[in-house]
């Protein structure tokens, strides 16, 4: 049995669509009816995946959703956590408990899902939580591939989402730095593809694998794609990075889910840096500018 947390997402769903094509017994943690409704896993229950309802932050609940698995693929957690302590159970708790529960359940695989960009030293805290929980899993005893995706695009685009809020502001739009920091979105298809042809593939075993799209933008050029297409006039404002925090806090009072570490995000790369891999799968090569008028009519 393989269990996937954060099934209920844009990456989790498509993660389970692959299980499913493989026939891969799957198992779901999933919230409750606030996830239930707005994801396709009551047609994935009809085709046999398992689903345990609860907070992937319960220990108990991990426990029961841990029980009889060998393998487990995580790809849980949000950018949308403003409160640091919840932002810290999120991306490094629960993958410490995770890891803990895993090897006393006698998991023997283990897919971790961290981000592009994660870093001891990076200026999102979001992204040191993610360096620190690669760690984690790096020194526990199962088998164990990390992977970082830039951030991934489908019918939705969860960075698109984080971002809006700054395209709302005016008179003019805060860019952090230089904006010259570099991303390069993905098709969630093609991460998920990966992770699920990593699962027995003895090569992946130990391996970090980076995953980026086709097309390179700078921060810059990704707003000004998306003002394009959202018609958004507003012009730009650089901000020295050393100003972020006390912007962040001037803006959440004006603009809802504006905060301090979404403006250091912002400032972070999210590009492949190694220079040489092989993935166990292969890239479709789609691109988001082939998804991007639909993700915005759906926004």
């Amino acid at each position: 049995m393989i269990l996937v947390l954060g099934g209920s997402g844009l990456l989790g769903s498509a993660i389970l669509k692959h299980l499913q094509r493989q026939r891969y017994p799957a198992r779901v943690l999933t919230r409750g009816m606030g996830d239930w409704r707005s994801s396709n896993i009551p047609n994935l229950k009809q085709q046999g995946t398992e689903v345990i309802v609860g907070e992937m932050t319960d220990p108990k609940v991990l426990t029961k959703a841990i029980s009889g698995c060998t393998a487990v693929i995580h790809a849980g957690g949000s950018f949308f956590q403003s409160n640091p302590a919840v932002m810290k159970a999120v991306h490094l708790d629960v993958v410490g408990e995770l890891a803990r529960i895993s090897e006393l359940g006698g998991v023997q695989r283990f897919i971790h899902v961290s981000c592009l960009g994660a870093s001891e030293h990076s200026a999102s805290t979001m992204m040191q939580y993610k360096w620190e929980a690669e760690q984690l899993i790096k020194d526990a005893p199962f088998y164990w591939t990390i992977i970082r995706p830039s951030y991934f695009f489908g019918s939705s685009f969860p960075f698109l989402n984080c971002l809006l809020p700054i395209l709302k502001i005016k008179p003019v739009i805060p860019v952090p730095g230089s904006g010259l920091n570099e991303i390069e979105p993905v098709f969630v298809d093609d991460v998920a593809n990966v992770i699920v042809q990593s699962l027995y593939n003895r090569g992946s075993v130990s391996k970090t694998y980076e995953i980026g799209g086709p097309v390179t933008y700078t921060l810059l050029e990704f707003i000004d794609l998306i003002k394009d297409y959202m018609k958004i006039k507003t012009p730009l404002m650089h901000i020295p990075t050393e100003s972020a925090d006390k912007s962040a806090k001037v803006f959440g009072k004006i603009v809802k889910n504006v905060h301090t570490d979404l403006i250091g995000l912002l400032s972070v790369d999210s590009s492949c840096k190694q220079e040489e891999q092989e993935l166990p799968a292969e890239l479709s090569g789609l691109t988001l500018e082939e998804h991007l008028e639909s993700i915005i009519q759906n926004l």
